[in-house]
């Protein structure tokens, strides 16, 4: 027992002496009567009235409390009135204290307020102490202030545990906000990181998500693995490519002492892009992805290399759950994983297609189980090792037969970076079959002989004989004049800024209005026989830029930079810029140049 618990015992002894003390100097006249039991002359309990109750209440309570020998009560309840009356009154009326059963904590006498209270004392019996004895329990005063006193140091706990939570929260708020700050790095991530970062890309943009994650809880993985996908998050997140966001708790956090973040559970935070690349998260999910997509245009060769080498760890996945979930063998040992993924590898490299090495590695595997099966004694592993060696016969052996195709099971888990990256490639050869239509169409109409150019159309001589006067038709337009449409017909080609083409025939003040009031004539250098009608703004931010009608004009040789509004195409003399009507072949060359324009354009925007 410290110091300060015997001095809180001496101050609430001091204080029920002084009570007492006081209740006697009050009446000097008239001290109250003291009910002692047995006897005032032995007493062992003391029977104490509460303020303002009558004298039939005092009665009852005396004919409850009384007795003559400690054990045995003067009379039953049942003697005194109705149970439930009785008890009632008692409680409310009186109490009493135990003389010689006193406090362990303030020493004071043990107070007690019905018998059922008496007898949980563990002294109501005819060894009652005569002389003072500590009680088994504290008495309520002092219960009662060790409850206030518990109450109070709770309470001051639960402040601090508030405030270290508060601190803590500031902390990690700092941290994932120097996160969505980070600067834009150096440099563009590797192949294989820029192809994840596009698939988590893909993921946001479906699912229209402001953030992915936590890992922990995804149920589907970005690289092939769960240590991979951990690992890609810290690369990217040390060279600000990711940044953590919410939602995240105070557990996806280790502190210190001072409640300051030292270190993050990268499994355990949200992730997004960081406001580098955008202010929100779809501008910077938009903005990632044509970065990274022009990025890996140039590296076509690296992403099929990494469809392979995940395609191959697929198929030693698909082997590894065949000899474990049907065959109940024991899955491929750790040294002869490398050789089973380099067989699958080898497989794909030439020419297998994923569901093929998938039938290849079924068939390896019920060889392998059937052999197990026929020989007695073999160690643990034996069978799913021999799995590794019969795919890498059978592989052989397929070289020269027909392989059947496979579905790919749903229990073999496909990373999200190889369906981002088999579109992307498929995105690319289409891209490249549409350019290279249009570079053959190009390259023949520019070879063609000067005088198969310089067609003999009606059409082209009236447009000689009468050209398109946009000053005078100006002029006529703010005077309110209706100037007759005199202008000769031709065939066209407009591009809007949606990226939708259109061939029209119309005279060629109409293909100006297409373009609009002001338009100004653009020669195609690297195509002698087109030019373009461009519209001129005084004000191009306002208007929507047609990135489908600028790739079209850089393919065809023009030098214009980005073009807003829309544009039109028309045909030329191969010496001259007087407007002619688009022949079959020029109309030809026109969609294949729309078509390379469309595909390079809307997979740089996705």
């Amino acid at each position: 027992m410290g110091k300060r618990d015997r001095r809180r015992k001496r101050q609430r002894a001091k204080q029920k002496a002084a009570a007492k003390q006081q209740c006697v100097s009050a009446g000097t006249s008239a001290a109250p009567e003291r009910v002692l039991y047995p006897s005032s002359t032995a007493p062992l309990i003391e029977l104490h009235f509460n303020d303002n109750i009558t004298d039939d209440a005092k009665a009852l309570c005396r004919a409850y409390w009384e007795f003559a020998q400690p054990g045995t009560w003067a009379r039953n309840v049942a003697e005194i009135g109705q149970a439930t009356f009785v008890s009632r009154t008692v409680r409310t009326a009186c109490r009493v204290s135990l003389l010689t059963v006193v406090c362990p904590e303030c020493t004071a006498p043990l107070t007690v307020t019905s018998r059922s209270e008496m007898s949980a004392t563990g002294h109501w019996n005819d060894a009652f102490p005569h002389d003072p004895v500590s009680a088994r329990a504290a008495c309520q005063d002092c219960r009662e202030s060790a409850r206030i006193e518990a109450a109070a140091a709770a309470a001051l706990e639960k402040q601090r545990a508030a405030q270290a939570a508060e601190k803590k929260i500031e902390s990690a708020s700092r941290w994932l906000a120097s996160s969505l700050q980070a600067d834009e790095p150096l440099a563009y991530p590797e192949p294989r990181q820029a192809l994840a970062l596009l698939a988590l890309s893909d993921i946001l943009q479906s699912g229209n998500l402001e953030s992915f994650g936590p890992l922990k809880s995804l149920k589907y993985t970005i690289t092939g693995s769960a240590g991979g996908d951990i690992e890609l998050v810290r690369e990217m997140y040390q060279e600000h490519w990711l940044a953590a966001t919410t939602p995240a708790s105070l557990d996806s956090f280790a502190f210190n002492e001072d409640g300051k973040a030292t270190s993050m559970y990268l499994d355990a935070v949200s992730w997004r892009f960081p406001r580098w690349l955008g202010p929100t998260t779809r501008e910077a999910t938009i903005a990632v992805t044509k970065q990274l997509r022009d990025y890996l245009t140039g590296h076509t060769a690296a992403v099929a290399q990494i469809v392979q080498q995940l395609e191959a760890g697929m198929a030693v996945d698909y082997l590894n759950g065949l000899l474990t979930s049907r065959y109940d063998e024991t899955p491929i040992p750790e040294h002869r994983l490398p050789d089973a993924h380099d067989f699958a590898l080898k497989a794909i490299q030439n020419g297998y297609a994923l569901e093929q090495v998938i039938a290849v590695a079924w068939s390896a595997a019920a060889s392998s189980v059937a052999w197990g099966q026929r020989t007695p004694g073999l160690k643990p592993g034996a069978v799913a090792s021999a799995s590794v060696t019969n795919l890498e016969r059978r592989i052989g052996f397929a070289k020269d037969r027909p392989v059947p195709h496979y579905d790919v099971p749903n229990s073999v888990s496909r990373p999200a970076m190889h369906g981002t990256a088999v579109r992307f490639l498929a995105e690319r050869e289409e891209a490249g079959a549409a350019l290279a239509l249009f570079k053959t169409l190009h390259q023949r109409i520019n070879s063609r002989d000067a005088l198969e150019l310089d067609h003999d159309l009606a059409d082209s001589l009236a447009a000689e004989r009468e050209p398109f006067d946009r000053d005078t038709w100006l002029a006529d337009l703010l005077e309110g004049k209706e100037q007759p449409d005199h202008t000769p017909t031709l065939t066209f080609a407009s591009v809007l800024p949606t990226g939708l083409l259109s061939i029209q025939t119309a005279t060629i003040r109409q293909m100006h209005l297409e373009v609009g009031a002001m338009s100004e004539g653009l020669p195609l250098d690297g195509t002698a026989t087109l030019d373009a009608l461009v519209p001129v703004f005084e004000n191009r931010e306002t208007h929507k830029s047609n990135p489908v009608a600028t790739r079209m004009i850089e393919l065809l040789g023009g030098g214009y930079g980005i073009v807003n509004g829309t544009v039109v195409f028309f045909q030329t003399q191969k010496n001259g810029h007087s407007p002619r009507g688009l022949d079959d072949e020029h109309q030809a060359l026109i969609r294949a140049a729309h078509t390379a324009a469309t595909t390079s354009a809307s997979h740089s925007a996705e």
